[in-house]
């Protein structure tokens, strides 16, 4: 099942109220000021110079390993 054949199957199960919840959240974000946004947009040289860093890291080996990342989430937000 891809992630969005999944999503879809937990929107249909999901109760009106639950999904009238997630509109106003989706509308929220899209349109609040973006003074308010917790991450700012990034110009097209600052991306490439933090992807770039990233790169330099990961080829260092200084790397999490996804089942610890995973193992984390799943401990911090009860996934």
């Amino acid at each position: 099942m891809s992630t969005l054949e999944y999503t879809i199957s937990l929107l249909e199960a999901m109760p009106e109220e639950k999904l009238k919840e997630i509109q106003n959240y989706i509308q929220y974000i899209i349109f609040r000021d973006d003074e308010t946004m917790p991450f700012r947009s990034l110009s097209e040289e600052e991306f490439v110079e933090q992807l770039t860093e990233s790169m330099k890291k990961s080829d260092m080996g200084a790397t999490t390993p996804a089942d610890v990342v995973s193992k984390r989430m799943r401990e911090k937000y009860a996934i």
